[in-house]
Parts: C-alpha cells; structure tokens; sequence
C-alpha cells in the first residue's frame, strides 16, 4: 500500500512535469517573438533614418551628410535605379519592406551583415552616392 504523501509527491512530480514540458517551449516562442519585435524595431528605426538622410540630399537640402545607424540581423539594403530598398526577413520567413524612389540613380554596395555603420551620403555626377565609412561588429 501506498502512502498517500507519496501519492501527493508523485501527483506533484507529475504536474511539475507538464508544466515544464509545455512551459519551456511557449516560453521560448515569447522570447524569440520578443527578440524579433525589437529587431523590426530597430530596423524600422535604421530604415527610416537612411531614407530621410538620402532624401535630404536627393532634394539638395544637403549638399552631403553622414549618419550612423545600428542594422540588425536580418536586414539588407540594396539599391536599383533610383530605388533605394531596406528588406527585413525574419527567422519564420516574413519580409517587411523600405523603400523610396528618387530623382537621382541612388547608388550603394549591397549590405547583409548586421552591425553599426557610419553611412557618407552624398552627390556623385548626378547621382545619390551613399559610402559605407566604417563599418563594426556588434
């Protein structure tokens, strides 16, 4: 016969159990959920700040500026013609998409490393140069 404070314990155990086992995954889902959410947010940020600083020297507001910004994982930037695209792919695949159209060729190497980079925006012959200046490693 089975004590019923052993009973109790294994009952116990067995809850503790559950809860881990269907705990642990939903927990890991909300950081990784929360983990994306900030790194959306920062790529918003760094877009947003890259498409104005190329517009204000696009519209001769600014003969030239230079601006840092933080791109996290998962971002890239390219451009093509006069459109300037910052894409950020999540690990599940969705994309949101930057981009601006200008009235000058806009010009960049293509960036797909996460790091901080000091960005030189500048007119080049009639188009919108933007040099990558120094880039580090988060």
């Amino acid at each position: 016969m089975v004590s019923r404070s052993l009973e109790k314990m294994m009952l116990i155990a067995i809850g503790l159990t559950a809860v881990v086992i269907v705990g642990v995954p939903v927990l890991m889902f909300a950081i990784e959920t929360l983990n994306t959410s900030a790194r959306l947010e920062m790529a918003s940020e760094a877009a947003q700040e890259l498409l104005n600083a190329t517009d204000l020297v696009d519209t001769g507001q600014l003969n030239d500026t230079t601006i840092h910004i933080r791109i996290p994982t998962g971002v890239s930037i390219s451009s093509e013609g006069s459109t300037l695209t910052i894409l950020f792919v999540t690990p599940d695949g969705t994309q949101t998409t930057w981009s601006n159209t200008f009235t000058h060729l806009v010009f960049i190497d293509p960036i797909d490393e996460a790091g901080e980079y000091y960005f030189y925006i500048h007119m080049v012959e009639g188009a919108v140069q933007i040099d990558e200046v120094v880039p580090m490693t988060v």
